[in-house]
């Protein structure tokens, strides 16, 4: 049986580049790729009145569709055997009962890149996942270090 990488990602810059470095893992280790994406629904409570919560709702869907389908182009351009999984609830939660479910070896999360900020910022949600996590976390950032 091959070991699964799990890679949590959004629309972001920085997790594609850590999807990027998850699918070149698996690629090497010969795992298979796990792509979760997760739709926090508390998420649309922060902006109450000035945003349609279903025009924001579908906006998340359409940015984890776009999410998926360029890891998918990455994990196929590498060879690599990737399955998806999209999930509701408190991120961290999610990403880890995603690692426990597919008993993944490794999880793979980005590091936040905040325009204008000279040193990388670990987001809550990673910082759950490295507090709770029963498997290595590799938290990938945006650019090298100089």
């Amino acid at each position: 049986m091959s070991e699964v990488i799990l890679v949590a990602v959004n629309d972001s810059r920085a997790a594609f580049r850590a999807a990027e470095v998850a699918v070149d893992y698996a690629r090497r280790l010969g795992a298979s790729l796990r792509v979760v994406t997760v739709m926090d629904p508390g998420a649309l409570d922060k902006h109450p009145g000035s945003i349609d919560p279903a025009a924001l709702a579908r906006h998340a869907d359409l940015a984890a569709e776009a999410a998926v389908s360029h890891v998918a182009a990455l994990a196929a351009a590498a060879g690599v055997s990737m399955s998806v999984s999209r999930r509701s609830g408190r991120v961290a939660a999610e990403i880890l009962a995603e690692a426990r479910e597919v008993n993944a070896a490794l999880i793979v999360v980005a590091l936040v890149d905040r325009p204008g900020s000279a040193t990388p910022y670990i987001g809550s949600h990673t910082l759950r996942v490295l507090e709770f996590s029963g498997v290595p976390v590799m938290v990938v950032p945006l650019r090298g270090t100089p």
